[in-house]
């Protein structure tokens, strides 16, 4: 708004500072358009410049309020100004929270590989500025290994979080209780950590205002009073000749006159100005990612209206049996599953939904199926699937998806029953009969101690007469001689990290020694979740993993589905092998295409994805002519540099 420096010599470009005070209680309010306004009859003598200051306004305000006032105002004149623009600051930036009883404790950050001073100021909440004065070389880059000391203050937990190092003595409730939280939001806040894996030098974010909400701003319309203009009564002037002349109606102009009477000659009437504004407004909302039972299926029907009417091939009712509603696992799996709804919701038939607390009783799962007569069950134990779900699908002739589990073998002789993951028996005969296939005819090292749960080993490892010839422990495979001019496969037992990474420079130490030889590696599964710290070292060595699934977010259907996660949750999921959040989308993918296709009933074929899977390909068999279905399909992954994964299918 332009202020005419004629009217009001006195304002420069310079802000002019007030101290705040709160309006004393003998000011007068007024009620315009719905809202409270202070109003302030002008007296002999008085400047608008003394008005503000002597109550604490804000000039400007006052001014765009007040566009007709002017140095010389003629007394009975009134001035409005916003209940609600009377500032308070608060000491206690954190609701319920005493800041004084929070140590501020710096966090030693060990800078990784790839990270920058832009991703730590970010990850910490800490401006740049606060890094470059205790590191000034930083502007110039850091290097991984280096330690960056960050240091906290009031201002980054108010507005979000607060970092704090595990110490000993420190459990999960301690901390709930010192920072008024809970347990669940920290466990939310920081995904990888758990009651089993809490550990003493750990750095764990606590969210102390979140209180499982989040500011949301949003952009809404909203009608506000512009400004108070005078209008100077002339002779026979009325109300509604008023009203008239101004386009302001008469109960919005007797608002803002107190005298409303009579009507004198050359009195002053207050005239009100309302526009219509775009303004931000700050609303609580629950966050989508703190999601319990209730929370997933409010989240769905907000998704797709179940009720709607639709040129239906079928309605397919899914019930989700979630072994821990509010766990990681589950979380996630509901939100890739509520994507792969959200993308088949216009789809021409109908999807019903319902979430069930697989930790509740027997009867009261059964109960609920009842009520909600499903015709696909869809479960997420990942241990010791319940057999009564097996034996009610079967009852019912209900398809039970088995996501999780694969050591269970209900689908021997349930044919309700669908394993999703493939069995052990069946992963372990077919990965190690391709690797066979590849590199039977390569000399065979074995490195580490036998690991009796490596069904692959087992199976792989009697195919070669001379195996037990060439077994080593991890330090002794640098030192190892092999002849150049021939093969190697190096079969390897560790899965912990840094007997892994031993193991690599022992790799690098012999293909240094040897640059002909032609080795590779086979690591264990569990290493899929080493890529992102030695997926170069993969690439240089060789390395195959054999897996059952492989999601890569770095592909073209990566992105778009972590793209959607993020808009839909705000958020990214939690990082896992496999992805539970990918899980959930390829069974809502698979299943609900195929049920709907068949007329409700999934056993009378299989119509395959709607799109393209992004962790699982599904390719489901019976596994007898009265057994359940399996899905047989594993993979070898074989890295190559620039992250770059390549999936071989074996089926």
């Amino acid at each position: 708004m332009k202020i005419n420096s004629h009217i009001f010599p006195w304002i420069g470009i310079a802000a002019v500072a007030f101290p705040v005070f709160a309006a004393g209680p003998k000011l007068p309010k007024v009620e315009i358009w719905g809202k409270e306004y202070y109003y302030h009859e002008i007296k002999k003598g008085e400047s608008i410049y003394g008005i503000a200051k002597e109550h604490g306004w804000d000039l400007e305000e006052l001014v765009r309020l007040n566009p007709t006032a002017s140095s010389e105002m003629e007394k009975g004149t009134r001035l409005y100004y916003p209940t609600g623009k009377v500032t308070v600051v608060t000491e206690n930036p954190v609701p319920g929270v005493n800041m004084d009883s929070i140590s501020y404790e710096p966090i030693n950050h060990f800078v990784k590989k790839g990270e920058t001073v832009y991703s730590i100021s970010r990850q910490y909440n800490v401006p740049l500025d606060v890094i470059y004065a205790a590191y000034p070389n930083a502007k110039y880059g850091i290097k991984a290994g280096e330690t960056i000391v960050i240091q906290q203050s009031p201002q980054t937990v108010s507005d979000k979080y607060l970092y704090y190092v595990i110490k000993p003595g420190d459990t999960l409730y301690s901390l709930a209780k010192k920072y008024h939280t809970s347990i669940e939001d920290i466990l939310i806040a920081n995904p990888s950590v758990s009651e089993k894996n809490f550990k003493i030098g750990d750095t764990i974010r606590l969210a102390i205002n979140s209180n499982n909400k989040r500011i949301h701003t949003e952009l809404v319309e909203e009608e506000r009073l512009a400004s108070v203009e005078s209008y100077k009564v002339k002779k026979n002037d009325t109300w509604s000749t008023i009203a008239k002349e101004t386009g302001v109606d008469e109960e919005t102009l007797k608002e803002a006159n107190e005298d409303t009477s009579k009507l004198k000659k050359n009195a002053i009437v207050n005239v009100p100005v309302i526009e219509t504004v775009q303004v931000e407004k700050e609303v609580e909302k629950e966050d989508p990612r703190e999601l319990t039972s209730e929370g997933i299926q409010e989240l769905y029907d907000s998704i797709h209206n179940i009720d709607s009417e639709q040129s239906l091939l079928a309605e397919v009712k899914i019930a989700a049996i979630l072994d821990e509603p509010t766990s990681n696992k589950d979380l996630d799996f509901s939100r890739g599953f509520l994507i792969a709804i959200d993308e088949l919701k216009d789809s021409p038939y109908k999807i019903s939904f319902k979430v069930i607390d697989g930790r509740i009783s027997t009867e009261a799962v059964t109960n609920a199926l009842d009520d909600f007569e499903p015709n696909l069950i869809v479960a997420t134990a990942d241990k010791n699937f319940p057999a009564f779900l097996a034996d009610y699908g079967n009852t019912n002739q209900i398809e039970v998806v088995n996501v999780f589990d694969v050591k269970n073998e209900l689908y021997e002789d349930n044919p309700s029953m669908v394993q999703l993951l493939p069995p052990s028996s069946y992963f372990n005969q077919q990965l190690a009969d391709r690797l066979y296939d590849e590199y039977g005819d390569r000399k065979l090292i074995v490195v580490g101690l036998p690991d009796p749960n490596d069904g692959i080993a087992e199976i792989l490892l009697p195919k070669y007469q001379d195996y037990d010839k060439t077994e080593l422990p991890v330090s002794g495979l640098s030192e190892f001689e092999i002849t150049e001019s021939d093969s190697y496969m190096i079969y390897a037992y560790p899965s912990k990290k840094e007997e892994v990474a031993d193991l690599l420079q022992g790799v690098e130490n012999l293909k240094e020694k040897y640059p002909l030889a032609n080795i590779t590696l086979v690591g264990r599964p569990s290493w899929v979740i080493l890529n992102d710290t030695y997926g170069d070292k993969f690439a240089d060595d060789d390395v195959i993993v054999p897996a059952r699934v492989w999601f890569d977010p770095e592909s073209s259907e990566g992105k778009r589905f972590m793209g959607k996660f993020n808009d839909m949750f705000d958020g990214v999921p939690v990082k896992s092998f496999p992805s539970f959040a990918a899980s959930g989308y390829d069974v809502a993918k698979y299943f609900i295409p195929s049920t709907a296709r068949n007329g409700g009933d999934f056993n009378r074929g299989f119509s395959g994805f709607e799109g393209t899977p992004i962790q699982s390909d599904i390719k489901l068999e019976r596994v007898n002519n009265w057994g359940g279905f399996i899905n047989p399909v594993g993979y070898l992954l074989k890295f190559r540099h620039g992250g770059f994964i390549e999936k071989e299918i074996v089926k």
